[in-house]
């Protein structure tokens, strides 16, 4: 395809200028404040992003780069639980963090968590038109088409703030939901908690303070009793390290705009299960919710474990027990260690020909402890989401003259004043006067 001018533009523009001007533009072409101090309606009809534009802020956001370096002791290199490098830094490279979005066309998955980089410079050594095939090709390989229209999302209340009502997945918009699998990381971490090295002691405070499913590794010296951790922390230091993974693709998708000079904005305004498909009046993105039968928490909510076929915790209803389900986490990880896969170093066979695999024994402690999770709380995690939704984010084309009547002039820069000279020469310049 012929490269258009915007994307040497956006490819040279620099990190700097995209952190210093990166403002949340929120009015595009097409909508409407209705009142108070900046009412205002645009007088032009909304544009849809291209296909491009879509790509290079999901491969800006969330893509592929290449493979993690792995620079660890020998003990840091057993915890990796896979290879991929991506734009955003991930604890022990779980990457369980998956982009779902939709535009006027439809609702997509962009699954990347299984793709496989073949070598080490997939993208910025290239030339330009390699470049640009590069994202094209990995986008489109990595896309799943949902549904064939607009997300059924919330419009208001409940499940949406007023606030955001107004310009919130409107036509010509792309709206991005980042969605993170919590039952990845939750076992990376465990494996390393009831390791050798640390053999952490969980304790559940709303049963007594008693072990959770441990006792018998107590008293065999596996675990130790002298260093406790109570599952509210374990399942707050999930969250954590979790969190920011959204926020890290949201902004570097935020950057990405302002390269392409393109409107949007990253918000928490939409409630989570409402995006997810909770309630039955808006589909949503279509995710599977559980209602645990009993559990000791006071109340039971129903959770969210995914979405059937395409994106699955692992947790019930997807495998049988705990214990299958972490029998099926070591069987994904082990996809990624097989020896014909790509890896960073040089001599790999040299590098990783100890046993980065945990052993019998430290596997049947974690499954203890996720089985009694699951059966004194009828669910997994305990008090997290198995998918887990905080941030949103989008795109849309600028309408420049509402900035022009109500703002100060540096609240847009020269590339959304060009941008549809260089990004989509083939239409009509709203602004080209």
């Amino acid at each position: 395809m012929k490269i258009p001018k915007g994307f040497e533009k956006a490819i040279n523009f620099s990190l700097l200028d995209s952190i210093f001007s990166r403002r949340s533009r929120r009015f595009g072409l097409g909508m409407e404040i209705p009142e108070g101090n900046l009412a205002y309606s645009s007088s032009h009809d909304p544009v849809p992003l291209s296909e491009l534009e879509e790509a290079f802020l999901i491969w800006a956001g969330t893509g592929t780069t290449g493979l993690s370096l792995g620079d660890l002791p020998r003990t840091g290199i057993s915890w990796l639980f896979q290879w991929t490098g991506r734009s955003w830094p991930c604890s022990c490279n779980s990457h369980s963090t998956e982009l779902f979005y939709t535009n006027d066309e439809g609702v997509y998955m962009v699954r990347l968590f299984d793709l496989m980089p073949p070598d080490t410079s997939i993208f910025m050594s290239l030339e330009r038109e390699k470049q640009l095939e590069k994202i094209l090709e990995l986008f489109r390989a990595s896309r799943i088409t949902l549904e064939n229209q607009r997300a059924d999302l919330p419009k208001g209340e409940p499940g949406l703030f007023d606030f955001n009502a107004w310009n919130t997945n409107k036509p010509g918009t792309s709206f991005f939901i980042p969605v993170t699998n919590t039952t990845v990381e939750y076992m990376v971490l465990l494996f390393i908690y009831f390791g050798a090295k640390y053999g952490f002691n969980i304790i559940d405070e709303l049963n007594g303070g008693r072990s959770c499913g441990l006792d018998k590794w107590i008293e065999k010296g596996y675990i130790r009793n002298d260093v406790r951790l109570s599952l509210f922390d374990l399942e707050l230091r999930v969250l954590t390290t979790l969190n920011v993974e959204q926020a890290f693709i949201s902004q570097n998708m935020n950057l990405a705009l302002q390269a392409l000079g393109l409107g949007g904005w990253t918000f928490t305004g939409l409630l989570p299960h409402y995006a997810l498909g909770l309630d039955p009046s808006h589909k949503g993105l279509g995710f599977r919710f559980v209602q645990p039968e009993q559990s000791l928490r006071s109340t039971n909510p129903p959770y969210p474990v995914g979405r059937d076929g395409v994106f699955e915790s692992l947790c019930p209803p997807y495998v049988a027990d705990m214990g299958e389900a972490v029998d099926k986490f070591l069987e994904v990880r082990g996809e990624f260690w097989k020896e014909d896969n790509p890896f960073p170093y040089r001599d790999p066979a040299s590098i990783l020909r100890d046993e980065y695999h945990p052993s019998e024994v430290r596997i049947q402690i974690v499954k203890d402890f996720c089985t009694y999770v699951h059966e004194n709380y009828g669910r997994f995690p305990a008090f997290l989401d198995p998918m887990f939704v905080r941030l949103v984010f989008q795109a849309h084309h600028l309408d420049l003259e509402f900035y022009d009547k109500y703002f100060q002039k540096d609240s847009y820069h020269d590339l959304h004043k060009e941008h549809f000279r260089l990004w989509h020469p083939e239409l009509e310049d709203p602004f080209g006067k």
